[in-house]
């Protein structure tokens, strides 16, 4: 990442404290994070995938890019990524500190191997961090909590080679096109009204019609409805009754600033709260929106 490139996720990151003071500290908590993630994801990856083998009438059809084909590949430098991101984690979270270097530690000695982590089975992350607790006396949610920060990494890269190489396609899902993860926050713009979803498992963002829940494709406007905060009319929440899920939204006028869609969504924290006081759930679980 270039010193240009750094300069405006900070300068993206002190706009959030400036307009969400009641937020500053899960914004500082996850600054060094996402710097640090960013920064990871734009090294280009020595593991390339066999982007011709990916089917776009399959995608067309609704069938993601993982369901084609394994996205975190053997090669993948987790080990590096996990250590790297460790001391981020500290950075921002000094509280955890204790547990992270205890888990890195392991990670160094090749006692903890993230790829254990990312194995196809579908119990394979519960798994893992179930022996490294039984075995090794790591807190099983922050060795989750670590992992989920790797793999964000990995599947940014990947996200950005695959949409380079296979160029325009059609997708019409509410969930994401790589990796099948469902949405973390939308953008609407105000000049014409599109909408857009955001993934902050790969950082991947796609258009979705503003008149059906991404989450159960309800297709009427009737029972799904925009909560909003008082004062601020460009933040809101999008609910659907039917499924009973909510999606933190943000309003855009122009492109006057740049912007960071993870950092937005941890700055709308405050949405979350309100929703899930209210008994809905997110359309995605985050790092930063379990409040339960």
């Amino acid at each position: 990442m270039t010193q240009e490139q750094t300069s405006e996720i900070k300068n993206i990151i002190d706009r959030a404290l400036e307009q969400n003071p009641e937020n500053k500290e899960i914004i500082k908590a996850f600054a060094p994070i996402i710097i640090r993630q960013r920064h990871l994801a734009e090294k280009p990856s020595e593991q390339k995938l066999d982007c011709s083998a990916i089917d776009k009438q399959k995608l067309k059809a609704g069938v993601p890019v993982s369901r084609q084909m394994n996205l975190i590949l053997p090669g993948d430098p987790l080990k590096e990524i996990a250590l790297s991101l460790a001391e981020a984690v500290k950075e921002g979270m000094p509280q955890l500190t204790e547990n992270i270097d205890l888990i890195a530690g392991l990670i160094r000695d090749d006692k903890i191997k993230p790829a254990d982590y990312f194995k196809s089975s579908p119990d394979g992350e519960s798994m893992a961090t179930d022996v490294w607790a039984k075995d090794l006396k790591v807190s099983p949610s922050n060795a989750s909590f670590l992992m989920s920060l790797v793999s964000r990494v990995v599947l940014e890269q990947r996200a950005k080679e695959i949409t380079a190489a296979i160029g325009a396609f059609e997708w019409e899902k509410g969930y994401c096109p790589i990796c099948g993860e469902f949405p973390s926050i939308a953008l609407i713009e105000e000049e014409g009204g599109k909408r857009f979803l955001h993934c902050s498992s790969c950082g991947q963002d796609w258009r979705f019609t503003r008149v059906s829940c991404p989450y159960c494709e309800k297709e009427t406007r009737q029972g799904m409805e925009y909560f909003y905060v008082e004062n601020k009319k460009q933040e809101s929440a999008f609910v659907c009754d039917q499924c009973k899920k909510y999606l933190v939204t943000l309003y855009r006028a122009g492109n006057v600033f740049a912007r960071d869609m993870d950092v937005s969504a941890i700055s709308l924290i405050h949405m979350d709260l309100l929703m899930q006081n209210k008994g809905y759930e997110p359309m995605t679980a985050c790092t930063w929106n379990v409040l339960s």
